[in-house]
């Protein structure tokens, strides 16, 4: 039984050991205006993947350990069949405030996976408030994790297993059976990019929404401004002339 944990599609690979089959990875990160969000993961496993997975009777809902997430606040959609016998699994985990995301993606990419960096901002101006966001999609650095976790390497190696052979063999197949594609969802913009196997790609993105509200408050602050400048104006003006007809009835 696999455990997932910090990147589900590398530890579903782990899970399943398969040969020449595909894994569809969708990354999303979806921001709305007051800077809350969520952070959503679909995996898309193909027919082969699925019937790799389940061999020896097996089914994938037991092979692939999913409580370790759902503890750390990640909501889970069970598995979803598809007519083509695929199987497609989707992971949601929200955020209240942007400077959370990076965290998340920590904790479903691990020190091993593609996204590196990930960083998303929200700040505010006069009349507008500002997104960006930014990161690297790396498929030329991606290692399994295998060797960085030493329990499971001294399980493996309890059974007499070559770790080595076993890390070299998954990363040929997650080097030519992952697919990765990372959609940022900012207010008024949506940025998608699907890295090619082996590349590396800088992901930015940036949008900026018009606080229509802050503007009418600013442009009738301004309005209210000059009027009341214009008032000055006028009082002074007819001070002037109260004065210059006081001054007029005084040389008569």
């Amino acid at each position: 039984m696999a455990r997932l944990g910090c990147w589900p599609v590398l530890a579903l690979v782990l899970a399943v050991l398969f040969a020449g089959c595909k894994v569809d990875t969708t990354v999303s990160v979806v921001v709305k205006e007051n800077g809350s969000g969520e952070v959503r993961v679909s995996a898309v496993l193909d027919a082969a993947a699925v019937q790799a997975a389940e061999s020896n009777g097996g089914k994938l809902e037991d092979r692939v350990r999913l409580g370790d997430l759902t503890s750390a606040g990640w909501k889970v959609t069970p598995w979803t069949r598809g007519l083509d016998r695929s199987a497609t699994l989707v992971l949601v985990k929200p955020f209240l405030n942007v400077s959370q995301v990076n965290k998340i993606i920590r904790e479903l990419n691990g020190a091993d996976g593609p996204l590196r960096d990930v960083q998303v901002t929200r700040k505010e101006k006069i009349g507008a408030t500002n997104f960006a966001f930014r990161g690297t999609a790396d498929l030329a650095a991606m290692k399994t994790g295998v060797l960085a976790d030493p329990a499971l390497v001294a399980k493996l190696t309890a059974q007499q297993v070559d770790v080595r052979a076993i890390d070299q063999r998954l990363l040929g197949e997650l080097r030519n059976g992952f697919v990765l594609h990372v959609r940022a969802d900012l207010p008024k913009r949506v940025s998608t990019w699907s890295p090619k196997p082996g590349t590396k790609l800088e992901l930015r993105s940036s949008s900026s929404v018009t606080n229509k509200t802050r503007l009418a408050w600013i442009v009738i602050g301004a309005g209210l401004g000059a009027f009341a400048v214009l008032l000055l104006v006028v009082g002074e003006l007819r001070a002037v002339r109260r004065r210059r007809a006081r001054r007029a009835t005084g040389r008569r």
